[in-house]
């Protein structure tokens, strides 16, 4: 048995839909249609009823849901273990950058990294966003600058400040040139976000969720980069919010922006595993709190976080 397999049944679970759970691995449903069919015949066991209404978990699928996420948790573990094993030998810090990062505070934070730690390697990766945090979870990153509606067990997190934000719209929506609007008017349009394989608790604050009174939106396009984002907005009409340092670092043709009313804030963190992390992500993270402290100003309408 496959790895590979158990997350393919996993991913099936999740979604009880085989196209989506597809997009998600990045697989056409058929591929994962002949996956699934596979590892049923090598269990013995049938793990999802499909008819016309759908797809359901049997019985015995139900059951082995939990054991094949405690293996894939402790395979994600084991690779984590082996990249943090790699990396100290190599002297490597391996850093996922999520979008603009920590927007004018990026540079600042990793060059004062490099002055305090000068046999560090230090590596820069853009995240995808279609991986969530996987890849930092599963040790493919050591330490990662990112968005942090919400606060995730799995990681530690500091977060450095909060800045507004913007909602996007084409510049031909009737909000183009608004000085500011609230998000509730785009919520009728079709939206652009990031993909669902992000946590549920950050896609449901990406798309305001509470604010919407139960009702769904209107999703237009998933976007695994700002550039991504800027596009869909641009060339296919959709609306969307980001924080302001978005479009004032890379802005996009075509894209208008409005300030989003009632103090609407995106909060700018560092993160790495709660466990099994390497020192050098501990290090980063105490170098980023204190260019934070000392250079805040540095980033325009930027506030600092409340005191723990």
């Amino acid at each position: 048995m496959e790895i590979r397999s158990l997350r393919h049944f996993v991913a099936v679970a999740d979604t009880l839909n085989f196209r989506v759970a597809g997009e998600r691995l990045h697989l056409t449903q058929p591929a994962l249609t002949r996956s699934i069919a596979a590892l049923e015949l090598e269990l013995g066991v049938l793990l999802f009823n499909r008819d016309t209404r759908g797809v359901a978990l049997t019985a015995h699928g139900a059951q082995l849901l939990q054991r094949a996420r405690g293996v894939l948790a402790d395979a994600d573990e084991f690779t984590y273990a082996a990249h943090a094993l790699r990396a100290a030998a190599a002297s490597q810090v391996r850093v996922g950058l999520y979008g603009n990062g920590l927007a004018e505070l990026t540079h600042p934070v990793l060059s004062a990294f490099c002055e305090r730690y000068p046999d560090a390697a230090v590596q820069v990766r853009d995240a995808d966003f279609a991986r969530g945090i996987e890849p930092l979870i599963a040790g493919e990153y050591d330490v990662a600058f990112l968005r942090v509606p919400v606060d995730l067990p799995v990681l530690r997190t500091f977060r450095l400040f909060s800045e507004p934000m913007d909602i996007h719209v084409w510049d031909g929506h009737w909000l183009a040139g608004a000085a500011s609007a609230e998000i509730r008017e785009i919520f009728d349009d079709p939206w652009v976000t990031l993909p669902p394989s992000i946590p549920t608790a950050w896609s449901a604050s990406w798309l305001f969720s509470e604010q919407r009174g139960g009702v769904a939106p209107n999703i237009g396009a998933f976007a695994r980069t700002e550039g991504e984002f800027g596009a869909a907005v641009a060339y296919r009409r959709l609306s969307g919010v980001l924080p302001t340092s978005v479009h004032r670092l890379r802005p996009h043709t075509g894209v208008a922006v409005v300030r989003a009313a009632k103090a609407t804030y995106s909060h700018v963190a560092v993160s790495y595993p709660a466990s099994g992390f390497s020192p050098a992500a501990a290090a980063m993270a105490e170098v980023a709190v204190e260019v934070a402290a000392r250079d805040l100003h540095l980033v325009p309408e930027a506030e600092r976080p409340p005191s723990r």
